[in-house]
């Protein structure tokens, strides 16, 4: 009887130690379940802030690389406008470096510009080829055999006068400016208007630099479109 007793609680007792170690083993293999997946969760929440911050880094040196290149695009812009913009204070001294190239305009005449020199197929519309140089002119056709304007009768046969005057005048005009020769009945005009300005121009491109170059009995600028000088080059 009391040897039955006892195996009775050795076998009580030794499932009890069964259950024990199952709990154990339980315990030790939901924390490392659990230490693993906090792990993983950090190491996702590094990875994605890491690539949060690569993310917002890339988009900072685009934008930067995005705005020096409109900066530089923007000057150089103004850079070629202000190379292409007519000079009118240079123009004045004889300058005409910011009109360098070829003008012509809707009668098929010409201007052709190296720095102090303007060369004109036409200075009148009466088919006078000139050459400004600074603030000289020379029209050929109107000069004596020596070179020089021609002394024509102005007002009697008596009254002796320069064909034209080789020496220009500067006329400052609304937003233009003019070079003046004086004819005995008339004057020679070379206008020059930059973008944004027409003058007495009837019709014309507000947009371009122009040039005017007319003899005349009225204002400057006073003509048709076709007379109107655009730079081709």
């Amino acid at each position: 009887m009391k040897r039955t007793i006892l195996l009775g609680l050795s076998l009580v007792f030794l499932g009890v130690l069964v259950g024990c170690n199952n709990s154990g083993k339980s315990s030790v293999d939901t924390a490392t379940t659990s230490s693993s997946s906090r792990e993983t969760t950090e190491l996702t929440t590094s990875i994605k802030e890491t690539t949060e911050r690569t993310t917002t880094q890339s988009s900072i040196v685009q934008e930067t690389k995005e705005t020096d290149g409109s900066q530089e695009q923007a000057r150089e812009e103004q850079a070629n406008e202000a190379i292409e913009s007519m000079n009118l204070s240079q123009i004045q001294q004889g300058d005409f470096t910011s009109l360098n190239g070829t003008w012509v305009n809707g009668l098929g005449n010409t201007i052709f510009v190296a720095n102090n020199t303007m060369s004109l197929t036409d200075i009148s519309n009466q088919k006078q080829a000139a050459e400004i140089t600074g603030l000289n002119v020379d029209i050929p056709q109107l000069n004596s055999p020596e070179g020089t304007p021609e002394l024509v009768s102005y007002m009697s046969d008596s009254n002796k006068v320069k064909s034209y005057e080789q020496q220009f005048g500067l006329e400052e005009n609304q937003g233009f400016v003019s070079l003046r020769s004086n004819l005995p009945s008339a004057v020679i005009y070379v206008s020059f208007l930059p973008k944004g300005i027409m003058g007495d121009i009837l019709e014309g491109d507000i947009t371009r630099d122009k040039i005017v170059a007319v003899g005349t009995q009225n204002t400057a600028t006073s003509v048709r479109a076709e007379y109107v000088y655009y730079k081709a080059d």
